[in-house]
């Protein structure tokens, strides 16, 4: 509350300086107003460059620019003073596809983030409580499309009114409440052109100024009419609308939203170049073959503008003026960009749950400091990847020469705060072995103002889990305490060395722990508690007569202490990072009459790095059971599977210690930068090796095992609902007569 009326007392001190001032075209003296209208159209806004750069080739002054989607995002930077080669710059460099990735990557997001993705991958996302289900307003919730819009334009002061940039400017957007033509002349540039550019049923609709925008190019595509009302004398149209689609083209939900906006825009259009007079000029590129999403091709659509505009060079040199004139307009247009600024003043809207120190500290701003983009940027990422709130934006207002407010307003995600997601895990060597999984999550979020949290969990399948944890953040969100139960049951697949089953080894277990922690870093979290584990093992009935019973009931408890640091981007297709973890259990344990004294230790190390579109990546595991009984193991470790001892069926060797490593080289075949999954596909060969010590289970298997050599080959595919792998996996048969398999694995990372 204290943060909207701070925001009505600036608005209030600003509002003097809010006078309507004349028509843009009302300042031009001695010649006619030239206006440059540009369409809507995606990727082929390349050929909105193009042309510019032959205007100004040919020493042409726009006296205003009118935009439409990606009319309003090329126009907006040429009318904030970036000059053609900066623009050429900004379209080359931006990493388009991130435009549509709301999520944050991997390793911006904090440690309890990463493993609730990780073990879910569906991110559906829908909000569950009360009130039912309710599910997001767009496919995107449009942050992504906010930080690349920033990184285009820079920090931007808002205007006070676009007739005082460089060059005034309007941008296009449609009111989704009743389909009214907005023209968005004031305030921030970087939300105008935003809002212009929000695909509707795609994009969340922004709400600006109570009213709910969307893409422009639904009621104006190409608005000659602004540019007339606002009096401009001679108008130069850049129409780049796109052709409608084939029935073979029209292959997914993108495909089809936009062929029923093309309906609409066309029409549209046709009306706006009704509006042109002979003194005005249409420019219409040949760039039909390019689509919509096509990034790629931004050069190929400059090419084409530069050409379309060359061809009218009769009609241009009309529009021409002189060269001292010209270089009037040009300084005049090149001497206003925006610099570095300091911010005296933060105001937070805080339309969330959190405390506001919670968000200002993830922000990690500093009042007084000059305002660096990037790390502004940076620190708006960092609150979004709480995964919690919807949008987070700021505007900036000059409410004297020497002060600078900033307003960051955040808002929690309007279908929260309880989060149901899922996962389905399979895997089958196309034998006797197959694990199916279904799980589900659902998370209850921000229950205080640091970000406690009630987060469940429930898997049906081979193995079974059913689990629910309180997280409770104390004193700030670094330090925390958590309690959690879990109910777990599962089976190892005992065979002989021919491959045949010996029955099932089967695991049920009832576990209790309670930890305090400190997360260190989003990338580190150290936490030490107590755990209880109450459980038992079922032996298969061919070996149960060997041990004189076939259930072993146990009862263990004791400290255990955790650590684990992870900057990994994608934890089974990781490009770049280091993971790692270790878990120590100090437990006194009961078993059939018998009493012991127990270490676990569990260490994992995951390291990965890029070259253009060769990855390397390596995995180093060691897990060992140490006890005062050396004739009973109470804890099982696995190895066989793809990746894992690859050519052995899944955890066919298991044991009190396992020790293992591998390195696994991946060649990125094709990513989808532009879609709204990114979904890039892989080759990739692993090498391993690994052991298995004192198994008690296996007769086959002597005590004291040797080093294992394995390998693979395999396609890999980062799918929307999880990895997928198909791969064919071959090791030394020191085991099993046929130590080779195929195998199939959807939704489990390694």
């Amino acid at each position: 509350m204290l943060g909207r009326f701070l925001i009505l007392v600036l608005s209030l001190a600003i509002l003097p300086l809010r006078a309507e001032s004349p028509l843009p075209c009302e300042k031009v003296e001695g010649r006619p107003c030239i206006a440059l209208v540009l369409g809507g159209g995606g990727a082929r806004g390349g050929a909105h460059l193009g042309v510019i750069r032959e205007l100004e080739a040919r020493q042409i002054p726009i006296d205003l620019v009118v935009g439409t989607s990606i009319g309003a995002f090329v126009g907006g930077l040429y009318a904030s003073g970036k000059s053609p080669d900066e623009i050429a710059d900004i379209l080359h460099d931006l990493n388009w596809g991130d435009g549509f990735r709301d999520q944050v990557y991997r390793d911006e997001m904090p440690m309890r983030r990463k493993q609730q993705r990780d073990e879910y991958p569906i991110r559906l996302e829908l909000g569950v409580g009360l009130e039912g289900v309710r599910v997001p307003k767009g496919v995107l919730a449009g942050q992504a499309m906010a930080d690349l819009v920033e990184q285009a334009f820079g920090v931007q002061s808002d205007w006070v009114h676009f007739d005082r940039m460089p060059i005034p400017f309007r941008a296009v957007a449609t009111d989704l409440t009743n389909s009214d033509e907005v023209v968005l002349e004031k305030g921030s540039l970087l939300a105008a052109v935003q809002a212009s550019m929000s695909i509707p049923g795609v994009v969340r609709p922004m709400k600006l100024n109570d009213k709910l925008l969307v893409d422009g190019g639904v009621v104006n595509n190409l608005p000659v009419s602004i540019a007339k009302a606002l009096g401009a004398d001679r108008v130069i149209a850049v129409n780049i609308d796109g052709p409608l689609k084939s029935a073979e083209q029209l292959d997914s939900a993108f495909a089809i939203t936009e062929q029923l906006t093309s309906f609409l825009v066309r029409q549209g259009v046709l009306k706006q170049l009704a509006l042109l007079q002979e003194t005005d000029l249409h420019l219409r590129p040949e760039i039909d073959d390019i689509g919509t999403l096509d990034f790629f091709r931004l050069e190929e659509a400059v090419a084409a503008g530069r050409l379309i505009a060359s061809q009218h060079a009769e009609q241009l040199l009309e529009f021409s003026q002189d060269t001292d004139n010209y270089q009037h307009w040009l300084s005049s247009h090149r001497n206003a960009q925006v610099s570095e600024m300091a911010i005296n003043r933060l105001i937070l809207d805080n339309q969330s749950r959190l405390d506001d120190e919670v968000l200002i500290a993830r922000l990690g701003y500093q009042y007084g400091q000059a305002l660096d983009s990037k790390q502004l940027r940076e620190g708006i990422r960092s609150m979004y990847g709480l995964d919690t709130l919807e949008r987070v934006s700021y505007q900036l207002y000059h409410t004297n020469e020497k002060e600078t407010t900033m307003v960051l307003k955040a808002e929690e995600k309007s279908w929260g705060p309880g989060y149901l997601n899922f996962r389905f895990r399979l895997e089958d060597d196309f034998g006797s072995n197959r694990h199916v999984q279904l799980g589900a999550s659902y998370t209850l979020t921000n229950l205080t103002k640091l970000g406690a949290e009630w987060h469940s969990e429930l898997a049906l399948g081979t193995d079974k889990l059913l689990s629910s944890e309180l997280y409770w953040p104390l004193l700030s969100p670094a330090t925390f305490v958590s309690g959690k139960v879990v109910r777990e049951s599962g089976a190892l697949v005992v065979e002989d060395s021919r491959g045949l089953s010996l029955g099932d080894f089967y695991k049920e277990q009832l576990m209790l722990s309670v930890d305090a922690g400190w997360n260190v870093s989003d990338d580190a979290v150290l936490k030490a508690g107590w755990i209880d584990k109450n459980g038992s093992y079922q032996l298969p009935a061919a070996l149960a007569s060997s041990f004189g019973y076939n259930h072993l009931h146990y009862d263990r408890h004791g400290p255990q202490f955790a650590f684990a640091w992870d900057t990994l981007d994608n934890r089974a297709f990781p490009t770049r990072g280091i993971k790692l973890s270790a878990v120590y259990q100090w437990l006194d344990d009961r078993f059939a009459d018998e009493h012991s004294d127990s270490v676990n230790q569990s260490w994992e190390l995951v390291a990965a790095h890029q070259w253009q579109s060769h990855i390397l990546n390596t995995r180093w595991r060691f897990e060992q059971y140490e006890s005062d009984d050396g004739d009973i193991a109470l804890e099982q470790y696995s190895l066989g599977g793809l990746f894992n001892l690859s050519g052995y069926p899944k955890n066919y060797l298991f044991g009190p210690k396992v020790a293992f490593g591998s390195l696994i080289y991946m060649y990125k075949l094709h990513e989808d930068k532009f879609g709204f999954f990114k979904s890039p596909l892989y080759l990739g060969m692993s090498v391993e090796r690994g052991r298995v010590e004192d198994n008690w289970l296996q007769p086959d298997i002597t005590r004291t095992a040797p080093w294992i050599w394995a390998g693979s080959i395999f396609a890999g595919w980062d799918s929307p609902i999880g990895p997928v792998f198909l791969g064919y996996g071959q090791a030394e048969a020191e085991y099993q007569d046929r130590a080779y398999q195929l195998y199939l694995s959807l939704g489990q990372s390694y």
